[in-house]
């Protein structure tokens, strides 16, 4: 079995982040972990350092639900040795859910050494990750803008409600060449 870290390993980092932002939404830790450094510093509803800790928060934003839907991908910036990259995203959590708060905007900032997160501060509230207020603890979860959790989608439109659509047009096409025969 290949480690997190040498399955998913690139250079790309938007794909990093993108990658990352999918492991949450599809409850994949392997994912997600494969994306961020055993030795990052996370400042996102609060710091957690090391891989221990980068386990455990991981397995507490999935155990809660956590979904992140990418709003904005900044342009990432080459350092001399990786890039910063900078993006908004939607983020949503089971127990913001039943609070009534469907989802938060924030702002995120990562730095990206040899294919990995090794740097993750996000913010709430629009302002440059960063800078003001971070997310309350408990606070980080990502949504699914549809509520569908995982389903597969085409141009945005549930593939299971395209084939259904088409099902519905191709049996009414049906019935009207029948009723035009007979």
């Amino acid at each position: 079995m290949c480690l997190p870290s040498e399955a998913m390993a690139h250079d790309d980092p938007v794909v990093t982040v993108r990658v990352m932002c999918d492991g949450f939404n599809m409850l994949d830790m392997d994912a997600v972990l494969g994306e961020i450094s055993d030795s990052a510093t996370l400042s996102v509803d609060r710091q957690v350092q090391g891989l221990d800790q980068i386990e455990a928060w991981v397995k507490e934003q999935m155990d809660g639900d956590l979904r992140i839907e990418i709003i904005d991908m900044g342009t990432p910036k080459q350092l001399s040795d990786g890039y910063t990259l900078t993006w908004i995203g939607r983020f949503s959590r089971e127990d913001w859910r039943r609070a009534g708060i469907e989802s938060r905007d924030v702002s995120n900032r990562v730095v990206i050494h040899n294919g990995r997160i090794t740097e993750w501060t996000a913010n709430i509230g629009g302002g440059p990750a960063g800078e003001g207020p971070t997310i309350a603890p408990a606070a980080i979860a990502v949504t699914d803008p549809s509520g569908l959790n995982g389903v597969p989608l085409l141009f945005g439109i549930p593939v299971s409600l395209i084939v259904a659509v088409l099902l519905a047009i191709g049996g009414a096409a049906l019935i009207v060449r029948m009723m035009l025969r007979g």
